[in-house]
């Protein structure tokens, strides 16, 4: 028995058999057409009076429609993997970050983020004219005093004191640390530091306090 796609016009034989009785459904290889088949006539057997056609095409003979056929998503579908990766490392970022400022509050977490300065609620101010003087030996040394005070309702650790020493131009010449007067300062309390550095270059012009570790106020 031959087939002839209604679309394409490509044939195929297939048994005699694989229509059937009713009739069936089938579906072309070639341009992927269905179309409706109708039961065919068994013809009677005749003897063959020409040769055998010019070869054409090797044709794949069709495969019957199945009655579901299952349904894949497309493949564009797929890509969406990616995002909803991405989706769920800044969920998970996001989370992490709310659960740090729960624990340690909102300052120290934009801190350790890089988000802000870590700069010390205290205040720090020098309260004498620096004191040049000579010392045994010929040594010129250079005395600094201040002040240190917190101003926050709260008790706050006390870091060491640095002395910057500038020229004219505003550039730094010379610098020492001064160890810190108290470990910690109560609520409104404050303390007095005093600090010395010996042979200080003589380009210096004027001194600048602050806490070590931290940029200047």
């Amino acid at each position: 028995m031959q087939l002839t796609c209604p679309s394409c016009a490509a044939t195929y034989d297939v048994p005699d058999g694989a229509i059937g009785a009713n009739g069936r459904k089938v579906r072309c290889r070639a341009c992927g057409t269905s179309w409706f088949e109708p039961p065919h006539a068994p013809a009677a057997p005749v003897a063959p009076l020409t040769p055998p056609p010019i070869s054409q095409p090797e044709a794949v003979a069709p495969v019957p429609e199945p009655a579901d056929e299952p349904v894949f998503p497309p493949r564009r579908r797929r890509r969406a993997l990616p995002w909803i990766l991405l989706l769920l490392a800044v969920l998970a970022v996001g989370l992490g970050v709310t659960a740090a400022i729960l624990a340690f509050g909102p300052g120290p977490v934009a801190t350790r983020l890089g988000l802000k300065e870590d700069r010390v609620p205290l205040g720090i101010a020098i309260t004498k004219q620096p004191d040049w003087r000579m010392i045994a030996g010929g040594s010129q040394l250079f005395a600094v005093s201040g002040r240190i005070w917190n101003p926050t309702s709260d008790s706050q650790p006390v870091p060491d004191i640095r002395a910057e020493l500038k020229d004219a131009h505003g550039k730094t010449v010379y610098a020492w640390t001064i160890a810190r007067p108290t470990p910690r300062l109560g609520p409104g309390a404050s303390a007095t530091f005093d600090g010395a550095a010996v042979d200080v270059p003589a380009s210096s012009t004027n001194v600048s306090v602050s806490f070590a570790g931290t940029d200047a106020p």
